[in-house]
């Protein structure tokens, strides 16, 4: 793999070598577009052809090895051996659709209750966050009677048909509905010298007086626990408590989307709600709980679920297969033996600190926020402080050529977005803290 200074000075027949390279790549892409849409789109301006994956690494085609910092779907690490072997194991033994138990599912759905508050005490399981998202929707709406729902400015909640139309970041284009309302991120910037949950918590209550007032009444406020599209806000802790009991006085329920954040990404247990000291009415999962196999979940309270169903059955075709259920048990043991929670947190430090004496040399870098494994650095203009959209652009692209791959969030995409495998460690943290280092120096 080229060091970082030969890169960032990358010239002559290595660059004439490199242009080669991605012309050859620049027509595979385009073949593959041709096929599968625009969603095949890369996500760096020189794209990705990515072949396999281990650890925290992946590895392109061309052999190069790049540190991976921004999916958060591997959750214990690409190919992890002991999630690969359940799979195979399971896959050679039974897999068949939902509509028959099985002991393995059983198994599965019992442990990953036990993680949760008592009342929450029965799960439904999906196929993606996506679905996770859809259905606790139906289940909100049905136990309310009203239809009006509460999320944040820059929020991603999924792809289905009613998922995107509470998704801003993605229905940019089309607008809300006359049933969405979207409250600011609970930024400590924004609210200044308010504290901040009372801030938050009155925007939340506007909202719900603005849906009621056009009719659609309150079902419930969504939001994900990490608030990473929004730009990661995590502190500080216990924050979200008075937004949630304003949710509970209208007569609505608080969804916490813990596709992000959930399975001990940020630390101090396994859900990003616990940090708030919260008990959600309904807790949605995705693809993180099967390390990246096509799963995800709904937990909720037995009688919210009862109610759910009594309008439509509430289940998933391929959601509770064995297979699936193997998975989810894999990454269960995975993070409990190799003790990832207690990894996210001391990691996590790490990079926080690394990223803040960064900021400290370079005027580029604002506030860093974050809790365990997913952070969130502005990247601003050194004189005014505004945000720099398009310098945050250029940082992440000079990492990716450097081999190490990060993404931006934010309602104006100007937040460097951080959240590798959680089998990540000071040492891989090093590494990316002195590229990050000499991708700054180079950009000037």
């Amino acid at each position: 793999m080229a060091g970082i200074g030969s890169l960032l000075a990358a010239g002559g027949t290595d660059a004439a070598d490199m242009r080669n390279q991605d012309a050859a790549l620049d027509s595979r892409l385009r073949a593959g577009r041709e096929s599968l849409g625009p969603a095949a789109t890369p996500h760096y301006d020189k794209p990705l052809e990515l072949a396999r994956g281990e650890g925290v690494y992946l590895f392109d085609a061309a052999g190069s090895r790049y540190l991976n910092m921004y999916n958060n779907v591997p959750l214990v690490g690409h190919g992890h051996p002991e999630v690969v072997s359940a799979i195979a194991a399971q896959s050679a033994t039974l897999n068949i659709p939902s509509g028959s138990l099985s002991g393995v599912v059983k198994a599965y759905a019992a442990r990953l209750l036990g993680h949760f508050p008592a009342s929450l005490g029965q799960l439904v399981l999906t196929c993606s966050g996506s679905e996770s998202n859809d259905l606790a929707l139906r289940v909100a709406r049905a136990v309310t009677g009203r239809q009006g729902v509460v999320v944040t400015r820059a929020a991603i909640h999924g792809g289905s048909a009613a998922v995107a139309e509470i998704s801003p970041l993605l229905s940019r284009g089309e607008g809300l509905r006359p049933y969405v309302r979207t409250v600011p991120a609970p930024d400590a910037a924004l609210a200044g010298t308010a504290p901040l949950g009372s801030w938050f918590a009155a925007r939340v209550r506007a909202a719900i007086t603005a849906l009621e007032a056009k009719g659609a009444g309150f079902a419930a406020l969504i939001l994900d626990g990490a608030f990473a599209s929004d730009g990661v806000f995590t502190d500080p802790p216990g924050f979200l408590a008075e937004a949630v009991a304003a949710v509970r006085a209208a007569g609505g329920l608080f969804i916490a989307d813990e596709v992000q954040a959930g399975f001990g990404r940020m630390g101090g247990g396994l859900w990003g709600f616990t940090r708030h000291g919260v008990v959600p009415d309904i807790v949605t999962l995705g693809k993180p709980m099967g390390n990246g196999y096509p799963m995800g979940g709904m937990v909720t309270r037995p009688d919210y679920l009862a109610r759910a169903s009594e309008r439509s059955p509430c289940f998933s075709s391929c959601g509770a297969s064995p297979v699936a259920a193997a998975a989810g048990m894999a990454v269960l043991d995975v993070i409990e033996g190799e003790g990832l929670v207690r990894n996210a947190v001391r990691c996590g430090e790490i990079l926080k600190a690394g990223l803040r004496g960064l900021a400290k040399r370079f005027a580029c870098l604002g506030a860093v926020r974050g809790a365990g494994l997913i952070i969130g650095v502005d990247v601003v203009d050194p004189q005014s402080g505004a945000p720099d959209t398009a310098g945050a652009r250029r940082v992440v692209n000079t990492l990716r050529q450097n081999f190490v791959l990060i993404g931006t969030a934010g309602l104006d995409g100007h937040t460097l977005k951080i959240r590798p495998p959680l089998c990540f460690t000071a040492a891989h943290a090093a590494h990316f803290l002195e590229v990050l280092r000499a991708v700054l120096a180079s950009l000037g």
